[in-house]
């Protein structure tokens, strides 16, 4: 059996942190699309990103997409196997992303509430640094 990684309640603190990085396929935005029944044409044609957002270089990954990754990171990364995520409220993203386009993501416990729940915040950048979005995230970690 492989061993399992996570950090448990008791040993979260304010403050710690966890940095990952994450980027997308094309193969990944069609096979999210097909799964969740997102047939918006920003996410397969580069002619219709391009009426909504005329400087398009590529397809639009789809937000839905990005943050089904960032809460996957709370079960396989920080704070690891066993948790459950309870909420996840994200702030829109300020520009659009492209398949490739590689993001770092913080998470941050910001507060512990009673009952095991921590919250945690979540900070999007780019490679640069530029903020590209924010969340906020509620979850339940191993005890």
């Amino acid at each position: 059996m492989t061993p399992t990684r996570c950090v448990t309640a008791a040993m979260l603190e304010v403050g710690m942190r966890h940095e990952a990085r994450l980027s997308f396929s094309r193969e990944e935005v069609d096979r999210y699309c097909a799964l969740v029944g997102d047939h918006n044409a920003i996410h397969r044609d580069l002619d219709a990103a391009r009426v909504r957002f005329p400087d398009a270089r590529d397809i639009i990954v789809p937000g839905g997409l990005v943050q089904t990754r960032i809460s996957a990171l709370f079960g396989t990364e920080f704070p690891g196997d066993g948790t459950l995520g309870l909420t996840f409220s994200p702030e829109r993203l300020r520009r659009p992303l492209y398949p490739g386009d590689e993001l770092v993501v913080t998470l941050e416990v910001a507060r512990l509430i009673r009952g095991g729940i921590v919250e945690m915040q979540i900070g999007i950048a780019d490679l640069e640094g530029n903020r590209v979005s924010e969340a906020t995230a509620k979850l339940v970690p191993p005890d």
